[in-house]
């Protein structure tokens, strides 16, 4: 499948999602840190199928235990108290994914890990049930509901492929032990009947739950990998334009509500153009990817950002960062770029690459466009004062 129009999952190899594509997810398994935002995606997906499922749970046991009463009330009375019992409790895990779902935020993620276990709950339930019902051999019967929860173990609950096979599984193995247990020999021969539909509803659900969730996944990373392309500058992998004016008006507004230091570094790759224009645009390119990569390294916490936000010109965003630590970080900069040495052919002074800095503070009053322009002003100084260096803006 193409990613984006003329491009494929290579281009996007540095990232997370790119790199996935190009591996590969035949086992239905993404690297961990993807693997659980896929999860999480998957289960804001399957809530509300969760949802109805549970109302749809309640809704047909109770129609059955309705009806169950009806045919039982005069005839077996001790089947009737223990069948209302079994359903009873067919119905309290649907109760529960519904109450929460709906007014326990906090603990849906729980709800959501114990979704497996209350559906194997439910299916040995309902295989109790099946089995009851071949011993009495009643002309009228509401019988393989273990078979239902099979079926829907696969679909309409979002569970994985993996938890959905091993639901489908305990639900087939735990059959098999209870009939075991209460039939006769020649019961039993009768009950594999059922055994091979189960096994049989298995397959075919696996099969179509397996071919679904490869789909879904491509899909997940296909739009991440888009959201990724649209926030990324696609050479430096940095952020790109856009997305750095989006986090410096957010970063501002919350380092003023949180009255926190911010710092912006605005930063120029000196006489680039002439760089390209002696080694040839390759060159440059890879220049440029060398020196996102330097600077990524100063933007490890969550609130800061590393940008591209010009052709050779880069933006360093550091919330609870001061004056003298944006200095700092400035002065290190400068020095591993220095220690990197690369080769400039046309460079004024050291024969290798440099940059200058432009440091501003986040003084009261400023807007973004403030604060960009004071880091600005100090990088224009700084280009004056003869390259190579950094400047403070004084306001």
């Amino acid at each position: 499948m193409q990613l984006l129009e003329n491009q494929s999952a290579e281009d996007f190899r540095d990232t997370p999602y790119g790199r996935q594509l190009l591996q590969g997810f035949r086992r239905l398994s993404f690297a961990p840190q993807l693997e659980q935002e896929f999860r999480r995606y998957l289960n804001h997906q399957a809530r509300l199928a969760q949802q109805l499922g549970a109302c749809l749970l309640i809704f047909v046991v109770s129609g059955y235990l309705y009806v169950e009463r009806q045919l039982f009330a005069h005839s077996d009375p001790v089947w009737l108290c223990e069948l209302t019992l079994l359903r009873l409790l067919e119905i309290m895990p649907g109760l529960v994914i519904l109450v929460v779902s709906l007014f326990f935020r906090r603990a849906r993620a729980i709800a959501n890990r114990l979704s497996p276990l209350f559906v194997v709950l439910i299916g040995i339930i309902a295989a109790r049930i099946d089995i009851q019902y071949e011993t009495m051999q009643l002309e009228m019967a509401f019988r393989y509901g273990a078979g239902l929860l099979i079926v829907c173990s696969f679909f309409f609950l979002g569970m994985t492929f993996w938890r959905a096979l091993s639901c489908a599984a305990a639900i087939v193995l735990f059959d098999v032990l209870i009939a075991v247990t209460i039939l006769s020999a020649s019961e039993m021969r009768v009950h594999w009947i059922s055994v091979s539909y189960y096994l049989i509803l298995l397959v075919l659900g696996a099969i179509s739950r397996y071919v679904h969730e490869y789909s879904q996944r491509e899909q997940f990373l296909m739009r991440k990998l888009l959201g990724w392309v649209a926030q990324h500058d696609a050479l430096s992998g940095l952020a790109n334009r856009r997305s750095f004016d989006m986090a410096l008006q957010q970063t501002l507004l919350q380092a003023r509500r949180e009255r926190q230091p911010l710092a912006l570094l605005l930063l120029d790759l000196d006489d680039f153009k002439s760089y390209n224009d002696n080694l040839g645009h390759p060159a440059g390119d890879a220049l440029i990817r060398e020196f996102a990569e330097l600077l990524g390294r100063f933007a490890r916490r969550p609130l800061d950002l590393a940008a591209r936000v010009g052709g050779e010109e880069f933006a360093l965003l550091l919330y609870h960062c001061d004056a003298e630590s944006a200095q700092s970080i400035a002065r290190q900069l400068l020095a591993m770029l220095a220690e990197r040495a690369l080769p400039h052919p046309a460079a004024a002074y050291s024969g290798n690459v440099t940059t200058s800095v432009g440091i501003a503070m986040l003084q009261p009053g400023h807007t973004p466009e403030q604060l960009y322009q004071a880091a600005d002003a100090a990088l224009y100084r700084a280009k004056q004062a003869g390259k190579n260096c950094y400047v403070a803006s004084a306001v």
